[in-house]
């Protein structure tokens, strides 16, 4: 769990670290969202190994939201299909049509024939089928998301909040999707089994370690050089990389 004194960044201080990655620092948004994309399925594979090479792959149903956090999970449903141990499938209720990065994700995953949902009923019909899903990945709202819950991602969430001891275990990128990421759950919790903070934790990353026995909290996006890390006060959490990790358990 997060250790005493460990950095977190609020949504403010996410928001102008990202700015500075991709102006000063040279990175592009498809740079980051590879790295951070990939550290999630990393983190997936090490908690959640896949089955023996002789049964079937394990389903994992990937929730996508419309902005960067949905990018990221865009990839690491690449990444595990590509692996060949993993069944990704796709609900993506609001896609970016004119978003040229967006667009080339999802030809990638089409070129994989990953499978896609069309609707609510049919992830419900999933979830709830004898076949199953192993493991649900949240990437549907990211450190930019502020309550309330709108549109088509409402009922996605009571869903998942109601039923969250009857379905697979969720695994959530960078917050959970209906949490404010500064103060944590607000009037609904999804209850993830594990969070994947990229770059460094937000500060709702403490009341999740203490919301539950067993909750697993990882950190991935290794991205970061020592002099952004000390200008934003989170050197002591990169250091806990060691080596060539992406991704460190925290």
């Amino acid at each position: 769990m997060i250790k005493a004194g460990f950095k977190t960044l609020s949504a403010k201080a996410a928001a102008q670290l990202d700015a500075e990655l991709m102006s000063t620092g040279a990175f592009s948004i498809d740079q980051l969202m590879e790295l951070a994309g990939l550290a999630v399925a990393k983190a997936i594979y090490h908690q959640y190994p896949p089955p023996p090479q002789q049964q079937p792959p394990s389903k994992v149903l990937v929730l996508v939201g419309p902005g960067n956090n949905g990018g990221d999970g865009l990839v690491a449903a690449r990444h595990l299909k590509i692996w060949g141990a993993y069944d990704p499938i796709l609900y993506y209720p609001k896609k970016s049509p004119n978003n040229q990065l967006y667009s080339n994700l999802i030809k990638q995953l089409q070129d994989l024939e990953v499978g896609e949902l069309a609707s609510l009923d049919e992830v419900i019909a999933l979830l709830e089928s004898k076949s199953g899903v192993g493991l649900i990945v949240d990437s549907l709202f990211g450190f930019s998301f502020r309550p309330p819950i709108r549109g088509e991602f409402r009922d996605l969430i009571s869903y998942l909040s109601i039923n969250h001891n009857k379905i697979a275990p969720v695994v959530s990128v960078d917050i959970p999707s209906g949490w404010d990421v500064d103060e944590g759950p607000t009037d609904v919790d999804i209850n993830a089994s594990m969070l994947i903070s990229l770059t460094a934790p937000k500060p709702c990353a403490a009341r999740f370690v203490e919301s539950g026995p067993g909750k697993v909290h990882y950190l991935g996006g290794r991205f970061i050089n020592h002099e952004i890390a000390k200008k934003y006060d989170i050197m002591d959490i990169i250091q806990t990389y060691k080596n060539d990790d992406l991704i460190v358990k925290l």
